[in-house]
C-alpha cells in the first residue's frame, strides 16, 4: 500500500470514527438503535455540496445549514416516536431515511438525481478543498477527537447518567424522575446534528456525492456495525471500531474484489463473526478483560 493510500485510509478512518460516535450518543447512551442515520450524513453531505456549487456559499455554511436542518428533521422526528415503546423508532428511522433518499434521486433540479454532484472549488481553507491530503487528515483527527471528547463528557455528566439509567432500565430511570421523553428527543437531535457535520466532511473530501454514496442504508449500518464491535456505550469505542473495521473492509475489498463477486463481503463477515463471537461486548471491554486475565495470572 503507498503512503498516499494509508493516509486516504487513517482520512476516511477518523471520519467514520466520529460519525460512529455521533450514532453512539444515541444508541450506545440513550438506547435507541437508529438504522437510518445516513439521511442525516447525506443532509449534510448535499448542504455542503449545493450550497457551495449552486448557490456560492462556502462549505462552512453549508455544514452548518445541513446540520439546523437534520438537526430540526430529527427532532420532529424525536417528538412523533419517542413516545412510543418498541422497535417503532427504529422502523420509523429506516422509512425516514428511504423517503429522504428518494427526494435526493428525482428531485433532479437540485440534487442532479442519481448523476450526483462534483465538487469543484478553488483550494483553500475556507473552500475545504486541498491539493494534498494531510489537510484533510488534520481535520478529520479533529472530528474524531471531538466527537470522541463530546462522548466522554456527556458519559462523565449527570445526563449521560441519566441517560445511561434510561438505556438499562427506562421504568426504574422514570420512577426516580429521570425526564425520559426529552433526554432521548435531545440525544437525538445531537446525534443527527454530529452525523450531519460528518456527513459535509466526507461529501468536502471525496469531492463527489450522489444518493447511494452518502444516503444507503448500509451506510447505517456501517455506523452501528462500527461501534458495536469497539464498544456500544464506551465514549472511545467508535474509534476502535473504525479502526479495525474501516480499513480490513477496504483491504479485502482491494484484494479478493476482482477475484469473485461478493467473496470479500463473506470473509468480512466471517471475520466479523469470529471477533463478536471471541468479544461479544466490543473491542475495548475484550482488552481490559483481556489485561484484568494478565494481571491475575501474573499475581497467581
Amino acid at each position: 500500500m503507498s503512503v498516499p493510500q494509508l493516509v486516504d485510509l487513517m482520512i476516511l478512518t477518523l471520519i467514520w470514527a466520529g460519525i460512529s460516535a455521533a450514532w453512539n450518543l444515541l444508541a450506545g447512551f440513550a438506547g435507541q438503535f437508529s438504522l437510518g442515520h445516513a439521511a442525516f450524513l447525506g443532509i449534510g453531505a448535499y448542504a455542503a455540496a449545493i450550497g457551495a456549487m449552486h448557490y456560492g456559499i462556502l462549505p462552512w455554511g453549508g455544514m452548518i445549514a445541513g446540520a439546523l436542518i437534520a438537526g430540526s428533521l430529527a427532532l420532529v422526528i424525536g417528538s412523533i416516536s419517542l413516545r412510543m415503546r418498541g422497535p417503532f423508532f427504529t422502523l420509523l428511522t429506516i422509512a425516514f431515511a428511504e423517503v429522504v433518499r428518494l427526494i435526493a434521486i428525482y428531485w433532479k433540479h437540485l440534487t442532479n438525481g442519481s448523476e450526483g454532484v462534483i465538487i469543484e472549488l478553488k483550494p483553500g481553507l475556507m473552500n475545504l478543498h486541498f491539493l494534498e491530503k494531510w489537510p484533510y487528515l488534520i481535520i478529520a483527527g479533529i472530528y474524531a477527537i471531538a466527537m470522541g471528547g463530546l462522548c466522554a463528557a456527556i458519559r462523565r455528566s449527570r445526563i449521560g447518567h441519566q441517560l445511561l439509567a434510561i438505556r438499562d432500565d427506562e421504568d426504574a430511570a422514570r420512577s426516580l424522575g429521570v425526564p425520559v421523553y426529552r433526554l432521548r428527543v435531545a440525544a437525538t437531535v445531537i446525534s443527527a446534528v454530529c452525523t450531519a457535520v460528518g456527513g459535509s466532511l466526507l461529501a468536502m473530501y471525496t469531492q463527489f456525492i450522489d444518493p447511494d454514496s452518502t444516503m444507503s442504508f448500509l451506510l447505517s449500518v456501517e455506523a452501528g456495525l462500527i461501534t458495536i464491535v469497539g464498544g456500544l456505550g464506551h465514549p472511545w469505542g467508535p474509534l476502535f471500531g473504525a479502526i479495525l473495521i474501516v480499513p480490513l473492509e477496504r483491504v479485502l475489498r482491494g484484494l479478493f474484489g476482482g477475484v469473485l463477486f461478493g467473496l470479500h463481503g463473506v470473509i468480512f463477515g466471517l471475520v466479523l463473526i469470529v471477533i463478536l463471537l471471541a468479544m461479544p461486548d466490543g473491542l475495548l471491554d475484550g482488552a481490559n478483560r483481556l489485561r484484568e486475565h494478565r494481571k491475575l495470572r501474573s499475581r497467581a
